[in-house]
């Protein structure tokens, strides 16, 4: 190579070089990487002794199809138990699922299965809570390096005062385990909490934060009688069944909100961890099957088959959130969602989370500025609609939605097609 042409490598990757540094400093080059982790709760009802052999197949496609990255189960029955889930149903799924060393407690126990690829498992405590031990978990996101913890919950069950007040102590010594934790660390309640109602005094602990250093918050929010509501419908968890099945498990259809997923107060702040609120699923309960097998007739969230599996596999829906380590979220505009858009049978308008929800007016006009439709709904992730209840043509959506302090007012358009 020549002198000259020497020279011109040189000017070129030099050139190179500047306009890299150049990028960099604009910020358009970007070579962090977040994790968004899927963490699902599911009671599992006695597994594997309630006919878990017959049920294995039914689990499996339910979690098969919700794909969680983190998996925590109530209701083993024991360590063989345990093992056969994990041989049988989780090895199914993913070749990349680990688990954290299984607890033989009192009654009952908890479970969890994770993706190694994405997290690594730290530690496990037991917490001494009456008739089943607290499980808690201490997870990291395998490459931001993230802790937070995971609390299995199972509380005593059954309506009564005494059963009431054995919540209520459960509750409490859960909240002093998280209260003698730094204020900084992140972490998840989850599980069967078997509460019937916002007053009762174990989940008015949970949400204390006068007695409590620490706050939890509960995403969904909604004050109420649970139990037996048909209002708070879009709630329940248990149970999946209108009869008894042979496993044992509950019936009388979808009635109670037993299962939940709760959060610290950090984990809804938008810098480091976070918890995308608009996540919160309870697999299968689309509004529609109050004091109804969650298999009759149509649901409108899964598919007929994964509804008979929800059927067949447990008498609890499960649940799950997602979380991601991206920092500095961007808080989205809020906006009305209808899907679909346009609508031809059937669809949903899903309104925007809003701290604090009381309730949500919906309102169309159509280009004539007439109003066609009005409805009231109580359930804070929107309403169904279907196309008897329109004519074909382009409407005016107007939501008004009402929180304890503020009203939220949004519009959009919708198209109804033949």
């Amino acid at each position: 190579m020549n002198k000259d042409n020497f020279s011109l490598l040189l000017n070129v990757k030099g050139c190179i070089f500047n306009s890299v540094l150049f990028f960099l400093s604009l910020g358009v080059l970007n070579f962090s990487w977040s994790t968004t982790l899927r963490i699902a709760t599911y009671n599992v009802l006695n597994f594997p002794e309630a006919m878990g052999v017959q049920r294995q197949f039914h689990l499996f496609s339910v979690l098969n199809y919700i794909k969680p990255d983190i998996l925590v189960l109530q209701e083993v029955k024991d360590r063989q138990g345990f093992d056969i889930f994990r041989d049988s149903i989780i090895a199914r799924m993913s070749s990349d699922f680990s688990s954290a060393p299984f607890y033989d407690g009192p009654d009952t126990d908890n479970g969890l299965f994770y993706c190694a690829d994405k997290v690594e498992f730290l530690s496990v405590q037991y917490i001494p809570a009456g008739v089943r031990d607290i499980a808690e978990y201490r997870m990291r996101f395998r490459d931001s390096g993230y802790e937070f913890d995971v609390y299995s919950v199972h509380f005593k069950s059954s309506q009564g005062p005494e059963n009431e007040a054995e919540r209520q102590e459960q509750a409490i010594r859960l909240r002093r385990r998280i209260d003698s934790l730094p204020a900084s660390r992140y972490f998840l309640v989850l599980g069967d909490f078997n509460i019937y109602y916002s007053d009762e005094p174990a989940y008015q602990v949970l949400l204390d934060t006068v007695e409590y250093r620490r706050c939890i918050k509960d995403p969904k929010g909604i004050s109420g009688v649970w139990h037996e509501n048909s209002n708070l419908a879009y709630l329940h968890t248990q149970s999946t069944r209108l009869n008894q099945l042979p496993d044992g498990g509950a019936g009388g259809g979808l009635d109670d909100r037993f299962d939940m997923i709760l959060c610290s107060e950090n984990f809804l702040s938008r810098s480091g961890l976070f918890l995308m609120i608009d996540s919160y699923t309870i697999f299968g309960n689309d509004g529609e099957h109050f004091d109804l097998a969650v298999n009759e007739g149509y649901n409108n969230t899964v598919p007929g088959e994964i509804a008979d599996a929800l059927y067949y596999a447990s008498d609890h829906l499960p649940i799950y959130v997602e979380i991601t380590d991206e920092p500095n979220q961007e808080v989205a505009e809020p906006v009305i969602k209808i899907v679909p858009n346009p609508l031809k049978n059937k669809g949903w308008i899903h309104l925007p989370w809003c701290e604090d929800f009381l309730s949500a007016r919906v309102t169309m006009m159509n280009i004539l500025g007439q109003r066609v439709f009005q409805r009231k709904t109580s359930n804070p992730d929107g309403i169904r609609i279907t196309e008897d209840e329109l004519a074909p043509g382009i409407y005016f959506v107007q939501v008004e939605i009402l929180t304890k302090y503020v009203k939220y007012h949004y519009q959009t358009k919708l198209a109804v097609v033949e």
